[in-house]
């Protein structure tokens, strides 16, 4: 594992809030998880359709944004993302996992697919963006 994820993971910011874990990221893909609790619910109970849009944002934006070591890990900024609900999640369904695939795209701009499902494999959504590639900070560029 790489062992920049700890750093990404770390960051005190929306991600971290909302219990979002980032467990892989590689070339070419990504994967997140959550574990939900009624802090995640809607008014019915269910997963709130913004938490797994979320974990879809964060995974796609990834997919696509990867440098090697020594370069930081900086995640990709959404142009567009477009999500199915195929169907509802409960906190009682254990951790979600959200993964997603780069399928195209040039050197800044890229297309991305993804899906949240249980652990237990039930497909809860599916997503489908384009990104801009995350950009080094200034003192990171190689």
């Amino acid at each position: 594992m790489d062992p920049r994820l700890k750093d990404v993971s770390a960051f005190q910011g929306f991600n971290k809030h909302n219990g979002i874990e980032v467990v892989d990221w590689q070339d070419g893909s990504g994967r997140v998880t959550l574990t939900p609790s009624s802090d995640h619910t809607n008014p019915a109970g269910l997963i709130h359709g913004g938490v797994l849009m979320t974990m879809l944002d964060v995974v796609m934006a990834l997919s696509g944004s990867y440098d090697p070591p020594p370069l930081k890990l900086m995640p990709g900024l959404t142009l567009t993302l477009n999500t199915q609900f195929i169907t509802a999640a409960r906190p009682d369904d254990g951790t979600l996992i959200a993964s997603a695939t780069k399928t195209g795209g040039g050197k800044n701009i890229f297309f991305s697919e993804g899906e949240v499902r249980t652990e237990d494999g039930k497909l809860i959504a599916t997503a489908t963006g384009v990104f801009k590639k995350g950009r080094q900070p200034e003192a990171n560029k190689a």
